[in-house]
């Protein structure tokens, strides 16, 4: 019985290094789009460029929540 149990909690926490890694991977994409989109052309429209500008830093902001945070917290100690 105890054999089980053993398998079942080490099939849960693959499961929760892969959902983790994942979780990483979406928020450093979301990091990416964040400064691809404040790499804004010279010759830009200024309503174009306020728009990139904004969902850019927005983008980076959650990118850095979804992506660095629960690493910070888990080198911290918080996640265990």
């Amino acid at each position: 019985m105890s054999k089980q149990l053993y398998e079942l909690q080490a099939q849960r926490h693959r499961i929760k290094v892969v959902r983790r890694r994942i979780t990483v991977m979406i928020g450093l994409c979301f990091l990416l789009l964040g400064y691809i989109l404040l790499a804004v052309n010279p010759d830009t429209a200024s309503e174009w460029v306020l728009i990139r500008v904004v969902s850019g830093f927005v983008f980076i902001f959650v990118g850095f929540v979804v992506a660095v945070l629960p690493i910070l917290t888990r080198l911290t100690g918080g996640d265990d």
